[in-house]
């Protein structure tokens, strides 16, 4: 049966997940999605071609991961092997199955699961602290059809380098689509793999004249987004290669600036939200407004100029320069 790899996050993991869902439950169905289910995730997968099955055996070595204790449904499952991968978006990505799988196997998009095979994956970013420091976190976890999304800090060494180890120490407990409940506890031990660049992957928007200096590190603005609620405007601004049409493999932003005008602001801004792949989700509306000037205040498409220099849910963040403020069709 086909196994599609959880790696399609943000835009494409609800669509994509119940491909794999409806895949994997379905022992006839060894085909790939339909056309228009294709169509509905913005994205073209070429079917995969069935191997012979004297080539459906585990290509990789075992690394028995000693000081990992998994369960499914209350019973151990031994873990053979765990691998790890710098992934397109961003992460680490990490694999953990109770056969030898080899790095060929596991990072590509699709996968063969072997005969009673257990696996499930996780996904390891480097957080930016307010101090300008990166710390660990665990971000995602995929078992059988099911994605979890929980952000939360981890002790971990390595990132996915091939040949070297990458640590991560878990606690989690998660449930599968049909029903099965997973409870890891312990350390995976990952083995490093190299996994191929993307040649499709979009290429990034020319920086705009602006950047975004948050605990330190600065980022240029690539792309601006004006949106409205009712009375109520925002500006989104992306360091990484989003635009108003959804692209697959798309880089994601490392960080997000979202501006909000509430009309009680009086053109001032309101609300600050922060985002990314490397920073948390936070919010934060007690801002020194003082400090932060955009003009025009936004009423559509154009161009806006920034000049800021603030705290937001801890961490110092600088805005300055020219953008042009892009207003998506609906």
């Amino acid at each position: 049966m086909t196994y599609l790899r959880p790696s399609m996050h943000h835009h494409l993991t609800v669509a994509l997940s119940v491909f794999a869902v409806l895949g994997a439950c379905n022992g006839k169905n060894k085909d790939a999605p339909s056309e228009s289910a294709r169509k509905s995730a913005d994205i073209e997968i070429e079917p995969m071609a069935k191997p012979a099955k004297d080539e459906r055996k585990p290509t990789g070595t075992p690394r028995p991961q000693s000081k990992l204790a998994v369960t499914v449904d209350g019973k151990p499952v031994e873990m053979a092997t765990a691998l790890a991968w710098k992934h397109w978006d961003g992460m680490v990505k990490l694999t953990a199955s109770s056969v030898p799988v080899g790095c060929d196997e596991v990072t590509g998009d699709m996968r063969w699961l072997h005969d009673g095979e257990v696996t499930f994956d996780l996904d390891l970013a480097y957080g930016l602290q307010p101090d300008g420091s990166l710390k660990p976190e665990q971000r995602y976890i995929y078992f059988e059809g099911m994605t979890l999304q929980k952000t939360a800090p981890v002790t971990a060494t390595g990132d996915g380098t091939p040949g070297q180890p990458t640590t991560v120490d878990v606690e989690l407990e998660t449930t599968s689509a049909k029903g099965k409940k997973l409870t890891v506890k312990g350390t995976i031990d990952a083995l490093g793999c190299a996994a191929k660049p993307r040649k499709d992957a979009p290429a990034l928007p020319p920086e705009q004249p602006a950047k975004i200096t948050i605990a330190g590190k600065t980022f240029p603005v690539r792309f601006a987004k004006f949106s409205k609620s009712g009375d109520v405007p925002s500006v989104k601004l992306f360091t990484g290669a989003e635009s108003c049409e959804t692209a697959a493999f798309a880089t994601p932003s490392e960080v997000t600036v979202d501006l909000t005008w509430f009309p009680s602001g009086k053109g001032q801004v309101s609300q600050v939200d922060l985002g990314g792949s490397l920073v948390s989700r936070a919010a934060d509306q007690t801002f020194d407004k003082k400090k932060l000037v955009v003009k025009p205040p936004p009423t559509g498409a154009g161009e806006i100029e920034l000049a800021g220099d603030i705290e937001v849910a801890g961490y110092p963040l600088k805005l300055e320069g020219k953008v042009t403020v892009t207003e998506c069709a609906k």
